[in-house]
């Protein structure tokens, strides 16, 4: 008598798991739907890692997030302990679970390349785990192919950690001696085809070029169709944004550092280089320069036009170099034209690019390296030709390029070459000539003896001191 009741009741679950079961078919055709519209299937968002994806089956719906919470706070703890490996092995549970969560890519790589490589003595050590960071965040490249943010992490671990740091002169000879061909790659943002380079800078430019490359295709944090998505780990730098002015400049950043890089021995035993290819390289600079400065921005506030509607105004960096063009322009558009181009310094790094890239300039920077050499070798009448020479051209070649001549970095490196000049003059018993070029900086330069970090004849190299006695040694590093 009672067996009847339960088996209604098994009909009517029954029956009620069939509805619901009906009713998912219409929702799960539309979610496909909307899926393939916004483009948001893991596969086309990057690399598919079948053993994430097992992973987050067996821990699926809440536990999944509670489970990754718990790691990040491991990973903190761990962090604090200097248990390297230990935050290795965490962090890459976080990535199975969560390969998309942009952040865990950021600070993992920042934390081998940053943190993890200073506890190390040894500058092949520091480089062993600047590589492990990099390789680290270029697997979440792999995994994210559409975030202009961990390219742009990717660059700028190339550019900055190997070519800033203290050791930058060994670790960039370290870079350049390394034979992994993947690792001294990227894939050029213009042609597609990948490219294999010798420097860090270069590899620094290629990829702060194809994180601007894949923002200017639309792209914007993850993936198309999801820039109305509040995202749980906004970036702060605004790294994958087409409005931000920083962002947008370090292509010409990093091809600028490596033009300025080959004139000098800012590589272990690596002579600096001259002629044709740094005439070259600082025409690719300029031309990067010059495209920064004709990207449209559009200005932050609304102007009323004529027929009292209220829009942005159109905004090209470039137009502050030109008079002509500026006077035309409204006062709304010549107020965020100068007031972006100074927080760029953009005027100074155009007009750089374009003294540098001459004929006149590279020449006047080979004088001026031969003459240090010489210099510091205690072969003064060398130098003291050298730097005349090279003065006179220098002279010459910067009453064409008042914005860079004015600068203050320009003034602190010619003043440099002018106090040794006149210092050489002084070991010859001769007195500085009545002519003399840029007489005006020597006060500075006297009161500066400060090495450049990123030269070898200046850090590593047993050298005289600028009043030409022996000096000691520096030691590696700043």
């Amino acid at each position: 008598m009672k067996a009847a009741p339960n088996q209604y009741r098994k009909l009517i679950y029954g029956l009620l798991i069939v509805i619901l079961f009906g009713a998912t078919i219409p929702y799960t055709k539309w979610l496909n739907e909307e899926k393939q519209r916004r483009d948001l299937g893991e596969a086309a968002i990057g690399q598919v890692d079948t053993g994430s994806f097992m992973l987050k089956l067996a821990l699926l719906g809440g536990f999944r997030g509670i489970y990754v919470n718990a790691l990040w706070t491991n990973a903190e703890e761990l962090k604090k302990e200097h248990d390297w490996d230990g935050l290795k092995s965490t962090v890459d549970m976080i990535t199975k679970l969560q390969p998309h969560f942009l952040s865990i890519w950021t600070f993992q790589s920042w934390n081998l390349a940053y943190n993890v490589s200073v506890e190390w003595d040894a500058p092949e050590d520091k480089y062993d785990w600047i590589k492990k960071g990099i390789q680290f965040v270029k697997e979440g490249v792999s995994k994210n192919k559409r975030s202009p943010d961990l390219r742009w992490d990717t660059a700028w671990t190339y550019y900055h950690k190997l070519g800033f740091a203290d050791e930058s002169i060994i670790l960039r000879r370290l870079f350049h001696d390394d034979e992994d061909e993947d690792f001294k790659s990227y894939i050029d943002a213009k042609t597609g085809v990948r490219q294999f380079k010798q420097d860090n800078f270069q590899l620094g430019y290629g990829w702060f070029a194809d994180a601007v490359a894949l923002v200017d295709r639309g792209e914007d944090r993850a993936q198309t169709g999801t820039r109305d998505v509040e995202f749980v780990d906004p970036t702060p730098q605004r790294k994958g944004r087409p409005g931000d002015l920083a962002f947008r400049s370090m292509p010409a950043h990093a091809q600028t550092r490596y033009a300025l890089s080959l004139e000098k021995m800012s590589t272990l035993d690596l002579p600096a280089t001259f002629g044709e290819v740094a005439m070259s390289e600082w025409a690719n600079a300029h031309a990067e320069w010059q495209d920064f400065g004709d990207y449209t921005w559009m200005s932050h506030n609304l102007v009323r036009d004529a027929e009292g509607n209220l829009h942005k105004e159109p905004v090209k960096l470039d137009d502050d170099t030109k008079p002509e063009v500026y006077k035309k322009l409204t006062e709304n558009q010549q107020y965020w034209t100068s007031r972006w181009a100074d927080q760029m310094n953009y005027r100074y790094w155009k007009d750089r690019c374009a003294a540098e890239m001459t004929k006149e300039g590279v020449e006047a920077r080979r004088l001026f390296y031969e003459g240090t050499m010489a210099y510091k070798r205690g072969e003064f009448q060398t130098a003291v030709d050298r730097f005349k020479q090279g003065l006179d051209i220098w002279k010459e070649l910067l009453e064409k390029h008042k914005d860079y001549r004015n600068d203050d970095f320009n003034k602190k490196d010619t003043g440099l070459v002018v106090k040794r000049y006149v210092r050489a003059l002084r070991q010859l018993g001769a007195s500085e000539p009545k002519d003399l070029p840029f007489r005006e900086l020597m006060t500075v330069a006297e009161k500066d003896d400060t090495p450049d970090p990123f030269d070898q004849t200046e850090m590593l190299e047993p050298r005289r001191s600028d009043s030409g006695t022996p000096g000691r040694t520096s030691a590696p590093g700043r």
